[in-house]
Order: structure tokens, then C-alpha cells, then sequence
């Protein structure tokens, strides 16, 4: 009989790419940000994102798989909830770096058309 022999545990970074793996998606931002204001039905996420049910569905399933969203079954209706609150956080973060890296292109562009206009 063959030994089975463990496979390796996933790297810490192996861990972190799989959750920005999971959020390097509009969609599945947005969906985010639509929980972090509390439980939502996949009803009520549809009537705001108009999207068809089966692409919400997948969706979903990418959020929960990466273990960033929890479900839960009420009578006929399944809610949807963040399982880490903190990705809140995170997507705050990341939005501030967006600013900053805006705010630096802007900049960078400003300086670029101040020269372009200077050689006229």
C-alpha cells in the first residue's frame, strides 16, 4: 500500500493572493461594499447590481470559496454577510492608496502639460 504523504501548507503569500485573487474583481468590490452595510438577501444584491441571478451566483461562490463572505438560510431566502469584517478595512485602504496614486498622476500630468505648453 502506497504512503500518503501531506502536501505542503500554502505560503502566506499563497494564503494573501487567493483573497486579492478573490477581490480583483469590480463586481465582487461592489458586492462588498453592499455588505459592509449589514446582511443582504441575493435578492436584494440583484435589484441593486442588476445582474442576472447565475452571475451574482458565481460571484458569491468566488466570495465564500476564499472564505470572505458567509450565507445563511432563513425560510426561503439564504443572506449573505461579510465572514471577516475587516475586509472593510482593507478595501478602505486600497482606496486610499487609489487616491494618493491618483492624486500623484494628476501631478505627474499637471508637470507633463506645464512643459508641453512651455515648448510651444
Amino acid at each position: 500500500m502506497a504512503k500518503k504523504t501531506a502536501l505542503p501548507a500554502k505560503s502566506i503569500y499563497e494564503l494573501q493572493a487567493d483573497i486579492c485573487s478573490a477581490l480583483a474583481n469590480p463586481l465582487r468590490l461592489q458586492i462588498l461594499d453592499l455588505l459592509s452595510d449589514g446582511e443582504k438577501t441575493s435578492t436584494d444584491l440583484i435589484n441593486v447590481l442588476k445582474i442576472p441571478k447565475a452571475n451574482l451566483s458565481q460571484h458569491l461562490a468566488v466570495l465564500r470559496d476564499a472564505g470572505i463572505i458567509s450565507s445563511r438560510k432563513e425560510s426561503l431566502f439564504q443572506y449573505m454577510s461579510l465572514a471577516i469584517p475587516k475586509i472593510k478595512d482593507a478595501c478602505s485602504i486600497v482606496r486610499s492608496v487609489l487616491i494618493e496614486k491618483i492624486a500623484q498622476d494628476e501631478k505627474k500630468n499637471s508637470d507633463i502639460i506645464r512643459e508641453l505648453k512651455s515648448q510651444r
